[in-house]
């Protein structure tokens, strides 16, 4: 069977785009590759769909910075090719960063994901200080157990967070106050940011509701034998 050709789509999501659910932005790269007249490989069966795969669902109103998909085509196009194409064909808020062919026995993205970064910020409280702040999250890294509760199918159950919760930091710069994380995500669980900064708003004291955050996905990171790898880089 003649091979077909694959490639690796980086793009970020943000702005209008970030209220897009995950399945209004498979639809919208099915309509971008459609306008654009890139010969996109489909499944066989009675409901035929585009051979795309994405690294991991983003939550509606969770903006991504580097995300990523691979998708199959009919025929070779030149990267550059592609990338120009689409990107006049995407809708606000979508933007291509690069694009690069890969080995057609190359792991499958939702596969290799396993930590995501994340940037969390919000307008600091008065009299709120960084000392404060560092406090907050040396408190919370310091607990052996960090319990939230889920609702899975139906039932509440509470889960500890704190095992995929590997790196939290946080500063104050100007009138914003500003939180990194790195987090569990991919098929062996994952932690929520908005856990995150619940638990640090209830235990921790930090006086800004989680909801009043805005919240980005700066990358995605997969296990590598020298250690975390950018899923541009598998």
């Amino acid at each position: 069977m003649r091979r077909l050709p694959r490639y690796r789509v980086k793009f970020s999501k943000d702005g209008p785009a970030r209220y897009s659910s995950h399945l209004d932005m498979v639809r919208f790269f099915d309509r971008s590759t459609r306008r654009a007249g890139i010969p996109v490989a489909f499944s066989e069966g009675f409901n035929p769909h585009p051979k795309f795969s994405f690294a991991a669902p983003l939550p509606v109103g969770v903006a991504g910075l580097e995300e990523y998909m691979d998708m199959e085509l009919k025929e070779y196009l030149e990267p550059a090719e592609i990338a120009r194409r689409l990107e006049v064909n995407l809708p606000e808020g979508y933007t291509i960063l690069d694009i690069k062919e890969v080995a057609d026995h190359a792991p499958a993205l939702m596969s290799r994901v396993s930590r995501a970064a994340y940037r969390a910020t919000a307008t600091l409280p008065a009299g709120y200080s960084e000392v404060e702040l560092k406090a907050a999250i040396d408190g919370l890294m310091d607990k052996q157990e960090i319990t939230v509760i889920r609702e899975v199918k139906g039932k509440r159950k509470e889960v500890d967070i704190r095992p995929g919760i590997f790196r939290l930091a946080g500063g104050v710069k100007g009138h914003i106050l500003e939180i990194n994380m790195e987090l569990l995500i991919g098929s062996t669980g994952n932690v929520r940011p908005e856990e995150v900064l619940l638990k640090l708003s209830r235990d921790g004291g930090v006086p800004v509701d989680p909801e009043d955050f805005r919240i980005r996905r700066t990358a995605l990171y997969a296990e590598g034998d020298a250690g975390l790898v950018s899923l541009w880089e598998v």
